[in-house]
C-alpha cells in the first residue's frame, strides 16, 4: 500500500473516468433568473490575449499567468518537479478517512487527478476550483472541478464540511493570502480538518558564496522583506538601473526576481508570500502547525542525481517561464517596452546556464489543522460565526 502522501502520476492511473462537468454554482450568487448564469458561462472562453498569449477572462487580472496550453505544460512540469523534489508525496499532512477534499487554485487538475489515482481515500469527493475552465473533460469519477474564486469569503459550500483542503502555487494570485487561510479555516471540520500551502519563493539563494550579488542574510533576516533596506533596494529606480549593471556584479536571474517582486506589490498580489505562509496559519488560529522547507536547485549543478535532473528541468522550466511571467507585468509596471525586456530576459536565460553559480530556490509546505469547538475555547478564540441570514426578496 502507498504511504501517506504518496502518490502516482496521470498517466498512471488507476481510477475510472467520467466526464467531469464545470460547476457554475460559483457564479450563482451573481446570476439572476433572467439567464445571466447561461450569458456569463458562454462568455467565459473569449479569453483576452496579451503580448499573443492567452489569459483568463472571468475575474481578469487575478491571475498573472496566462491559462494556454504553453501555460498549463509549465504547470504541469512544475507540479511534477515539486514532487520529484518532495519524494513523490502528494502531501505531508496526516489527514484520515477524507471525504471531502478541496484542491483550491486546482490549475490544469492535476494534483487532484493524482491524488484520486493514489486511492488514498477511494470514498472522497475531492473538487479543483480555479479561475479557469481549462480542466481535462476525462476524469477519475470522483474528481469534479468547479469555477471559483478563493479570494472570496463565501466559497457556497457547508461551513465545516472540508475534511482536507489543498493548495500549490498561489503566490501572486491572491492580495491578502492571510485572509484566504482564515476563510479556509471556517470550512474545515473542527477538529479534525486539514490545511497544506505548498508554495516556492522565487529569491534565489546560495550557500557557498558562488553566486553573484547574494548579499548574507540568515533565516531570522528572511522575514524582514519590509525592512528600510529591502525597499532601498527594491524602489523602482534602483531596478530600472539595475539593468545597466554588467551581469558579473549581480546574478541575473536574482535582479529578474528582485523586479517580479516589485512588479507584483505594485499589482497587489505579492509573490514572495512562502515564508510568511506559517505565521498567517498560526494567527488564523490553526494548531499542529508543520513547516517542511525543500531546496529546489536553478541548474545541473548538483552532485546528487535526482538533484541535479531536477535542477535541469527546473532551470529549463525558469527559462520557458520568463516570457509569460515578464512581458505583460515589466510593461504594465515598469514601462519596458516588449525588446527592452525580450534584451534583459536573454541575459537572464544565460545566467541559468551557469553551472559555476550554485543557486536554488527554497519551496515551504505548511500545513495545519482546525482546532476543534474546546481547542477554540480553551485558545480563548471563538469559532468563525455563521454567516448573515440571506435577506428575503421583496416582492414587485
Amino acid at each position: 500500500m502507498a504511504s501517506p502522501g504518496d502518490g502516482q502520476s496521470p498517466s498512471e492511473a488507476l481510477s475510472p473516468r467520467h466526464m467531469s462537468p464545470l460547476a457554475a454554482d460559483s457564479l450563482s450568487s451573481q446570476a439572476t433568473d433572467d439567464g445571466a448564469t447561461c450569458s456569463i458561462n458562454e462568455s467565459l472562453k473569449e479569453y483576452p490575449f496579451h503580448f499573443n498569449r492567452r489569459y483568463h477572462k472571468y475575474r481578469e487580472g487575478s491571475y498573472p499567468f496566462p491559462n494556454d496550453d504553453q501555460e498549463q505544460e509549465r504547470m504541469n512540469t512544475q507540479f511534477i518537479l515539486i514532487k520529484q523534489a518532495q519524494g513523490s508525496r502528494l502531501f505531508f499532512a496526516p489527514v484520515q478517512d477524507a471525504r471531502n477534499i478541496l484542491d483550491v487554485g486546482t490549475g490544469t487538475g492535476i494534483w487532484a487527478i493524482a491524488l484520486a489515482d493514489s486511492e488514498q481515500f477511494p470514498d472522497a469527493k475531492i473538487t479543483g476550483i480555479d479561475l479557469s475552465p481549462i480542466q481535462q473533460e476525462s476524469v477519475p469519477d470522483n474528481v469534479f472541478f468547479e469555477m471559483q474564486d478563493c479570494s472570496d469569503t463565501d466559497w457556497l459550500r457547508p461551513l465545516g464540511s472540508l475534511d482536507f483542503i489543498y493548495t500549490q502555487s498561489l503566490f501572486g494570485s491572491l492580495q491578502d493570502y492571510a485572509q484566504y487561510l482564515i476563510t479556509a479555516r471556517k470550512y474545515l471540520v473542527p477538529g479534525s480538518g486539514w490545511i497544506e500551502c505548498c508554495e516556492t519563493d522565487s529569491k534565489p539563494r546560495c550557500d557557498d558564496g558562488s553566486m553573484p550579488g547574494a548579499e548574507s542574510e540568515s533565516e531570522d533576516d528572511e522575514d524582514q522583506e519590509d525592512s528600510p533596506r529591502h525597499r532601498r533596494r527594491t524602489d523602482s529606480k534602483t531596478l530600472t538601473n539595475n539593468v545597466r549593471k554588467p551581469h558579473e556584479q549581480v546574478y541575473a536571474y536574482q535582479r529578474w526576481s528582485e523586479w517580479m517582486d516589485y512588479a507584483s506589490k505594485k499589482q497587489g498580489r505579492p509573490m514572495r508570500i512562502a515564508k510568511q505562509v506559517r505565521k498567517w496559519m498560526i494567527a488564523a488560529g490553526y494548531v499542529d502547525v508543520h513547516l517542511i522547507v525543500t531546496k529546489l536547485p536553478i541548474g545541473s549543478w548538483p552532485k546528487d542525481k535526482k538533484l541535479k535532473a531536477v535542477g535541469r528541468r527546473w532551470g529549463n522550466l525558469i527559462s520557458d517561464t520568463l516570457p509569460a511571467a515578464s512581458y505583460k507585468t515589466f510593461n504594465d509596471t515598469l514601462g519596458m517596452s516588449r525588446d527592452q525586456i525580450e534584451v534583459f530576459l536573454a541575459e537572464v536565460r544565460q545566467s541559468l546556464t551557469n553551472r559555476s553559480i550554485h543557486a536554488y530556490l527554497k519551496n515551504y509546505t505548511v500545513y495545519g489543522r482546525r482546532p476543534s469547538s474546546d481547542e477554540e475555547k480553551a485558545m480563548g478564540r471563538m469559532a468563525p460565526p455563521p454567516p448573515p441570514p440571506a435577506k428575503a426578496s421583496r416582492t414587485q
